[in-house]
């Protein structure tokens, strides 16, 4: 997965570079400053990117309402100042600053603030919401505009924001995402952890109660749903969809009756797989080829929960 990677010293081609990745804006040095040290690292998969950016010098950037994406902005130093909706927000690396697609925004970078930068498109976050609330968003979605990052679930979300930049940043054929069943997977649960991360205008209704009238039916039936495609691209999203339910409320139920998240349930339907298959591989398999082409993109992780499941590793049943 190639990245695009931009470096000058020009002001014009600056604004332009960056433009082309995000869309057009104002960019102007600060008073006494007069040229940039631009560097720029941008990835892109799906509907989502991370962009490494940094202008080194302090500049004003002014970008219109960016119409189409979200965007967070997370400085790995140094602060930002910025407006955007009518508030204004001191970015540092313990507070992001989160971009809506409907406002204009004024951002003052300082000298010496290096930012990676999450965007996700429009459709696929409103996707992903209609998934965790079990039915289609029908208004605007503006997330708070300072996000701290210093909670366990915000650090976990940025842990997985450096996963998919290291991952697009590798060769074709030598990342996990160049798997389209990972990659979309991957894509839905760093968005959905965003949603539920957080605060935007669909938190209360996702905070809410999520019970169902026949949990026990509905759990039986995604059971189902999940022992007869979990070889597929499948997420847990998917399920709730297919099911006409949201994501809360198939999470409530398999709580209730199985007393486990249906995120566990797919994961060991996948670990029997692959077991399976191991024992049942010629020489010279690969234990990485099996775990991905089952859905797992971690291999540390799945190396631990194989070995937790059953015993040994998946490399000592490869060669049993």
């Amino acid at each position: 997965m190639a990245a695009v990677t931009v470096r000058t010293d020009d002001i014009e081609r600056a604004r332009t570079e960056v433009g082309r990745v995000f869309c057009p804006h104002r960019l102007t040095p600060q008073p006494g400053v007069h040229h940039v040290h631009l560097r720029m690292t941008a990835r892109r998969t799906g509907g989502v990117g991370v962009v490494d950016l940094d202008y080194d010098r302090a500049v004003r950037i002014q970008p219109g309402a960016l119409e189409t994406f979200y965007l967070v902005q997370m400085p790995r130093a140094g602060k930002a100042e910025v407006r955007h909706a009518g508030r204004t927000v001191t970015s540092t690396p313990g507070t992001a600053s989160v971009l809506s697609p409907y406002d204009d925004s004024d951002m003052h970078w300082a000298e010496g603030s290096p930012h990676r930068i999450f965007y996700a498109d429009r459709p696929t976050v409103h996707r992903e919401l209609a998934r965790l609330l079990g039915r289609a968003v029908d208004g605007p979605v503006h997330f708070d505009v300072g996000m701290t990052m210093r909670t366990p679930s915000a650090a976990a979300w940025a842990r997985g924001v450096d996963f998919l930049a290291d991952e697009l940043s590798q060769p074709r054929d030598a990342s996990l995402l160049d798997h389209p069943q990972i990659a979309g997977r991957f894509e839905q649960g760093l968005i959905g952890k965003l949603l539920l991360t957080h605060r935007h205008t669909y938190t209360e209704l996702l905070a809410e109660p999520a019970g169902h009238p026949a949990p026990g039916r509905l759990v039986r039936r995604a059971c189902e749903l999940i022992n007869d495609h979990h070889r597929e691209a499948l997420t847990v999203g998917d399920v709730a969809e297919a099911l006409g339910v949201g994501v809360r409320t198939l999470q409530d139920s398999f709580r209730r009756e199985l007393g486990t998240t249906p995120t566990a349930y797919l994961r060991a339907r996948r670990l029997d797989a692959v077991h399976r298959a191991l024992r049942a591989a010629p020489p010279g398999t690969s234990v990485t080829t099996l775990a991905v082409d089952h859905g797992f993109a971690h291999l540390g992780r799945f190396a631990g929960e194989y070995r937790s499941r059953f015993g040994e590793s998946p490399s000592e049943t490869l060669r049993r």
